[in-house]
């Protein structure tokens, strides 16, 4: 890993070592951010529908949010995370779901060098954790080589080419979340297809979010961000959705 990427993984740790304690409450119980985290979960639910008693890798879990639904299906699951705080609180919220004995680790670590061997996983799973990533075509290589040949793996990253593209050329320019002390980027499309080949992968399905930012969360926007992302999940306007939630396959 480069000098500056270090510097930036860095920052990104102290800043969700310091977020740990208030990311729920912060993110998740407006109007907004349950409609967001509604949304998001039923993406989930959807695109990992047979993911069911396997052995699942999440990386960058923050609290659970993800990580519970697929405990719950009896999948035995390793998470890691760049932040130890994060995984503290992971664990917590786990623990408090009666659901410890599917987890068969807690790592703190990097998304560019897991530690694990070739084939470890059935699966493997990173959402909202690309668009806070400089190499995530790096990313994506490693997390393609844990899990086995015909497996898949879930992600998703900020499209640059979406309705808020305004936004998001300004956080590239400044490599920094909207009113947020942490990195950030915003990826093309034809990018991204890129990186998913170079990792020896196939897009299975790709699926639009329209997500609302926390800047308008003060906004009565929820109403038309219900409607924009109900008509953005598929093609032709998920090209345009702020989100786009890839299922990969590891090509055998």
């Amino acid at each position: 890993m480069n000098d500056r990427a270090s510097l930036r993984d860095s920052t990104n740790k102290a800043f969700y070592d310091a977020d740990s304690e208030s990311y729920d409450q912060e993110r998740w119980t407006s109007r907004a951010g349950r409609l967001t985290n509604q949304i998001q979960q039923q993406i989930l639910s959807d695109l990992c529908a047979d993911w069911v008693e396997k052995r699942v890798l999440e990386v960058g879990p923050g609290t659970a949010r993800f990580s519970i639904p697929l405990l719950r299906r009896k999948n035995r699951m390793t998470l890691l995370d760049i932040s130890s705080g994060m995984l503290r609180k992971a664990a917590a919220n786990i623990e408090a779901a009666n659901l410890s004995s599917y987890v068969e680790a807690y790592k703190e670590g990097s998304i560019y060098d897991l530690p694990f061997e070739d084939g470890s996983f059935d699966h493997a799973i990173s959402l909202n954790v690309f668009n806070h990533l400089e190499r995530p075509a790096d990313a994506l290589c490693q997390l393609a080589r844990v899990i086995q040949p015909g497996s898949t793996l879930l992600f998703n990253y900020a499209n640059l080419h979406s309705y808020y593209w305004p936004v998001a050329r300004q956080i590239n320019k400044r490599k920094k979340a909207v009113a947020r002390d942490v990195y950030s980027t915003w990826e093309k499309p034809r990018e991204v297809a890129r990186f998913i080949r170079a990792a020896g992968l196939e897009l299975v399905r790709l699926v639009g979010h329209v997500h609302v930012p926390q800047a308008l969360e003060a906004y009565p926007v929820t109403g038309v961000v219900r409607v924009l992302d109900f008509i953005s999940r598929r093609d032709p306007l998920s090209r345009f959705a702020p989100f786009h939630f890839c299922l990969c396959r590891k090509i055998a």
